[in-house]
């Protein structure tokens, strides 16, 4: 095996992601913000809601506002808890 092919193989398999139609599919993103309950035509910050099977979305201002604190992910996880309950975050590992 020459070293360009070697280095190709060490490649495919890094970039290899599976991906099971069964188990995996693209959740609908959500209409308004999470946080405000503002429209959001358009969002760059997003989150799974894995119950209600939609990505949570955050307004720009709500979602720069977070990230400047660092507190994108609490945030998030705050409206989980008010969905759902306290035992939502053991389904989330991070």
């Amino acid at each position: 095996m020459t070293e360009r092919s070697n280095a190709r193989s060490e490649e495919d398999e890094t970039t290899y992601f599976s991906f099971d139609l069964r188990r995996h599919r693209e959740l609908p993103v959500e209409d308004t913000c999470c946080v405000t309950g503002e429209e959001v035509p358009a969002s760059f910050c997003r989150f799974p809601d894995y119950h209600r099977g939609t990505m949570l979305v955050m307004s720009r201002k709500a979602t720069i506002a977070n990230l400047r604190d660092g507190t994108t992910i609490v945030k998030f996880k705050e409206v989980l808890v008010k969905r759902h309950g306290q035992k939502i975050l053991k389904e989330y590992v991070a």
